[in-house]
């Protein structure tokens, strides 16, 4: 071959080329050529596209709407609930606050009836001797039968208080043997 044939097939290579490219795109739709200019359809923004029912299309639509309606029934009780949960919880601070306030009056009382007691011993002394005097006068069963209600310290102190060695062991007697032996630990 010659040069000069080489270079007539290359030429007619680049020249054809893209007039054969251009056509097979028109030809396959995926170029257009239009001339003038381009028509504007007035109507065009107006037109509303059909939407083609069928029967499964509808019983789908029908059956996501219950779906829909039974997930918002349910976030609906989901809601109500966790407003109930919350209403709980703040009578519950509440609750707890109002203990702890409670609590805390409780402390204090007991903090200034010590106190008292503290400051004046001889008035209790006073008192358990005198409830002494009154216990040792009583039947021995009448006396244990109040003495076991009370407070192990308070039964001590007024049991001590008694004079009459006879008396008081009638009474200790009497108690029952958990709190006698409570009792008669706490002597000295």
């Amino acid at each position: 071959m010659r040069k000069n044939d080489f270079i007539a097939i290359i030429l007619v290579t680049l020249l054809t080329f893209p007039i054969l490219y251009v056509g097979m795109l028109v030809y396959t739709g995926s170029l257009r050529i239009e001339y003038g200019l381009p028509q504007v359809d007035p109507n065009a923004d107006l037109k509303v596209e059909e939407v083609r029912h069928t029967k499964r299309r509808d019983s789908l639509s029908a059956e996501n709407s219950k779906v829909f309606q039974a997930m918002q029934q349910e976030r609906l009780e989901i809601q109500r609930e966790r407003e109930r949960l919350l209403e709980i919880q703040e009578r519950l601070e509440m609750l707890q606050n109002n203990i702890e306030g409670s609590k805390t009056e409780l402390v204090n009382e007991r903090k200034q009836l010590e106190s008292k007691l503290a400051v004046n011993p001889d008035s209790e002394k006073a008192r358990y001797k005198q409830l002494a005097r009154l216990y040792g006068a009583m039947k021995p069963a009448e006396a244990a039968g109040i003495l076991e209600t009370l407070p192990d310290a308070q039964v001590t102190s007024i049991l001590t208080s008694i004079n009459d060695d006879r008396q008081r062991a009638k009474i200790v007697s009497l108690l029952t043997k958990e709190k006698a032996g409570r009792i008669s630990k706490l002597i000295k």
